[in-house]
């Protein structure tokens, strides 16, 4: 049986870090060369579980496109948690 990560264990990353990652990946999705931007948001506040996801893609795919590029994003969000930002 494959065990979810804590939260506590999860690797912080900055709100910048994560824009960037999730831009390298879904630059990669067939159809997707022309994206420029992804944005994230912050779902809870701190110290709960995973913490943020996918808010926007710049410029908007097509539907199919989005669709893939959000597949391929999801994972991270269970990976790494955003950090504290002094809110």
């Amino acid at each position: 049986m494959v065990q979810k990560p804590r939260f506590k264990d999860m690797p912080t990353k900055s709100r910048d870090w994560l824009e960037v990652e999730c831009l390298r990946l879904a630059q990669r999705v067939l159809g997707a060369k022309e994206i420029q931007r992804v944005t994230i948001r912050r779902l809870h506040p701190k110290g709960t579980r995973p913490n943020w996801k996918v808010a926007d893609i710049i410029p908007q795919p097509s539907l199919a496109v989005s669709g893939k590029i959000r597949d391929r994003l999801a994972p991270l969000t269970g990976i790494y948690a955003l950090e504290d930002e002094g809110e």
